[in-house]
């Protein structure tokens, strides 16, 4: 393979999507791959860089949101140098793919709270799409050794980060803000239910492991 070829978790940290949003979207023909002779799906970076281009356009940009997904973008890469640097001892219970899957998911998760937070509707495809990856998250952790002390100091350990930020973003507008008041509560909101989600997960795999079928 040359370096134009992309592995699934890569391709999909390119598009800001989870890797079994893209799976889907490849095998319905979305997203042109090809199989190594394992059977590892490889995406040319070309292909992956059209389709990026194409999820950019946007019918009806909400202008109101701009600023927060750029400091969202910048508060992506400085969670990617954290996450990498993090003394905690629950990071070093990850393997190298559960490192990559943990930098790649939180940018996806970046995307979909910026979605989530910017919409006066429930916008609950969001919500349950992050509410999915959590669970994604609780397995993981679970897999990896982590308690869920641990578990719930991973998912902490992003969450507030991104919730700085957001209330960085909020204050733009003043301290009484109240659309960044609001914006504010929306994250705090989609994060609690991926806390909660993380924690089922979690449990519910330790269970799994301790009782199997």
């Amino acid at each position: 393979m040359t370096d134009n070829w992309l592995e699934l978790a890569e391709a999909a940290g390119r598009l800001g999507v989870h890797p079994s949003t893209l799976r889907r979207w490849a095998d319905a023909g979305k997203v042109p791959f090809i199989r190594t002779l394992n059977g590892r799906r490889r995406f040319s970076a070309g292909a992956i860089e059209t389709v990026r281009e194409e999820m950019l356009v946007k019918p009806d940009p909400d202008p109101g949101t701009d600023q927060l997904e750029t400091l969202s973008l910048d508060l992506a890469r400085q969670y990617t140098h954290s996450l990498d640097r993090q003394p905690a001892g629950w990071i070093r219970q990850l393997n190298e793919d559960q490192r990559l899957f943990f930098r790649y998911s939180g940018q996806r998760l970046l995307n979909l709270m910026v979605q989530y937070v910017s919409r006066s509707d429930p916008a609950k495809g969001f919500l349950h799409e992050g509410e999915r990856m959590a669970a994604d998250y609780g397995r993981i952790s679970a897999n990896a050794g982590l308690n869920t002390a641990q578990t719930a100091e991973a998912f902490l350990f992003f969450r507030r980060s991104i919730l700085g930020t957001v209330q960085a973003t909020g204050g733009l507008g003043g301290p009484n803000d109240p659309e960044g008041y609001r914006i504010f509560l929306r994250a705090v909101d989609f994060f609690d239910a991926l806390l909660v989600a993380t924690l089922a997960s979690h449990m519910e795999r330790l269970a799994e492991v301790a009782h199997p079928a």
